[in-house]
């Protein structure tokens, strides 16, 4: 038995069917995103647009941090923009979800060559729950009662998957090798993912270092492998520097109370962190009363014996996932919990004696709710998709395969009337700094409208150039978000933000981006409706404006035009 409790067994036959199943559900994925599939638009499908703008700057040489500023890390977009490449006709929600697999795939396939000499079945069971979420675009909590796909918190799924196989790691790979390559790979890929995300694994991987389940070899050995990748990237674009002004940024403009945000973390997820810190104690009482299952306590590291247990990891990744959530609302970070829940499954359940039962009730009440939410969410949106409507917007490209229930259908018809009739009621809500309702964003007659004004003004540029002779080279939106770049196979105006939400990832106007923004030839200005945020964007870039000339392009988009240069 192995120091993770995992009892011995023959698993090396278990990879002549593990990883044909992980090269064949990474075929899959492949496939799917060769398909030119629709499906249900979600809350805030909006944040996909971001990848997309990203994408667009992309093409055109534009870089993230050093050309614009973006909310989390370069290495989400860069990402973004090879799978657009390989995979020009994917649907957006599906290829931003599986950005990461060229890494995580990988990790996993190292992951399982390890794991897989002690215990098949601990292989089989870190692959498969990587695999469901993995696959699955839904978030583990609701932000709509209606089924779509969840294009919002893309980011911080991808963070908990990075974090999940950094646990992994930890628990359950032993050669020192694999852990080097794994880690290496885990801590890069989580720097320039979200940095929120390495700190959230920050305690895994120290506790694995104090506990000695990582080797302080191993440890200096991917310290600098990953020192001299950060070191070679800056000299070589000049990436890091920028990007880690832009953490700091984000940072200060992100710095409310802790403890609110822990609650409301808390509040969310209440059913899974309930029954997993009652597991802990349960594990906890039962280490102080010697009926546990035998683990890592055999450990020749002091503090290895006192305190590396079941009880303990379950408690730290449960911290971590918390963690993790209080700075990223919404994902899969329920995820990140899972090996530690696997290591007490696979220690003997009658080492527990009379504690055997309740340690096996919660896991099931920790684990089960996770899962058991995203494979419905999932089998609803399977289920209505057929009778849905589909968007008719050829001028989208990828980003208009979507389709809406026919009342939502109907209620952004009815609502576009409304917001251009009565666009001073609209202006009178914003100037009070408040939304027509909180759940705006999510509505998906909101994002389904927005869609179908997007691909009416693409449009309507295009006509304005064949009338004019004019083209316009550089492309901005005064909204969150902007996917004109993509649409129009143009740059975006320089050094601006993208993904902007005024009240967290808008940077101070400074000279260089008042320059940028002021000759930039197309400024549109979204009117369907005015909303607070929109406003404060319009404000915002006001003295860049200027030199422009107002105009309407369709009724729910007006536009500054910077005049021909003479």
């Amino acid at each position: 038995m192995d120091d993770t409790g995992v009892a011995a067994a023959p698993g090396r036959r278990a990879l002549f069917w593990l990883y044909p199943a992980l090269v064949g559900f990474v075929g899959i994925l492949a496939v799917l995103q060769s398909l030119p599939l629709v499906l249900p638009i979600g809350p805030m499908y909006w944040d996909v647009l971001i990848y997309y703008d990203a994408i667009g700057r992309i093409a055109q040489g534009q870089w993230p941090a050093i050309d614009f500023f973006a909310p989390v890390g370069p290495l989400e977009y860069f990402f973004a923009a090879f799978s657009a490449q390989v995979f020009p006709n994917a649907h957006p929600v599906l290829l931003t979800q599986w950005i990461w697999v060229p890494v995580t795939a990988p990790v996993m396939a190292l992951i399982l060559w390890d794991t897989s000499r002690r215990s098949s079945a601990a292989a089989v069971w870190l692959l498969v729950p990587w695999m469901v979420f993995t696959a699955l675009p839904f978030n583990v909590i609701d932000f709509y009662p209606y089924p779509g796909t969840d294009a919002f918190g893309i980011y911080n799924r991808h963070g908990a998957h990075l974090i999940y196989l950094t646990a992994a790691t930890v628990l359950f790979v032993r050669s020192p090798v694999i852990q080097t390559i794994v880690f290496s790979l885990l801590v890069l890929s989580m720097a320039f993912c979200k940095i929120t995300a390495l700190l959230a694994a920050g305690p895994i991987l120290l506790f694995g270092l104090l506990l000695g389940r990582i080797t302080l070899r191993t440890a200096i050995a991917t310290a600098l492998i990953c020192i001299g990748a950060t070191g070679i990237a800056e000299i070589l674009t000049g990436l890091v520097t920028p990007y880690v002004q832009d953490i700091i940024l984000l940072a200060s403009q992100n710095s409310d109370a802790l403890l609110p945000r822990f609650l409301t973390a808390i509040s969310q997820h209440f059913n899974v962190l309930g029954a997993g810190g009652l597991l802990a104690l349960v594990l906890l009482i039962a280490a102080l009363t010697g009926q546990q299952a035998a683990s890592a306590r055999e450990s020749g590291n002091r503090l290895g014996r006192i305190i590396d247990a079941h009880w303990f990891w379950v408690g730290l990744l449960l911290f971590c996932s918390l963690f993790f959530e209080t700075q990223n609302t919404g994902g899969q970070a329920g995820l990140i919990i899972w090996p530690a829940l696997l290591a007490v499954l696979m220690s003997p359940v009658a080492g527990y004696g009379r504690y055997g039962v309740v340690v096996l009730v919660l896991i099931a009440f920790t684990a089960v709710p996770n899962v058991s939410n995203v494979l419905h969410k999932a089998a609803r949106t399977s289920a209505v998709a057929p009778g849905y409507i589909a968007l008719d917007a050829p001028a989208m490209g990828p980003l208009g395969r979507v389709s809406a229930k026919n009342v939502f259908v109907e209620q952004a018809e009815r609502m576009r009337g409304i917001y251009i009739a009565h666009r001073d009621t609209y202006k009178a809500i914003a100037d009070t700094e408040a939304l027509p309702s909180f759940l705006m964003f999510s509505d998906p007659d909101y994002q389904y409208l927005l869609l179908q004004e997007m691909e009416a003004v693409t449009v309507a540029i295009r006509a304005e150039e064949a009338r004019t002779g004019r083209r316009f080279e550089r492309v901005f939106t005064l909204d969150f978000a902007n996917p004109f770049p993509y649409l129009l196979n143009r740059k975006g105006a320089e050094f601006v933000a993208i993904g902007a939400d005024p009240s967290r990832a808008l940077p101070e106007l400074d000279a260089k981006t008042r320059t940028a923004v002021s000759q930039t030839d197309l400024i549109l200005v979204p009117g369907c409706p005015v909303h607070h945020a929109r406003k404060q964007l319009l404000e915002h870039y006001a003295s860049a404006l200027t030199g422009h000339t107002r105009i309407t392009l369709t009724p729910c988009y007006d536009a500054f035009v910077l005049p021909p240069a003479q």
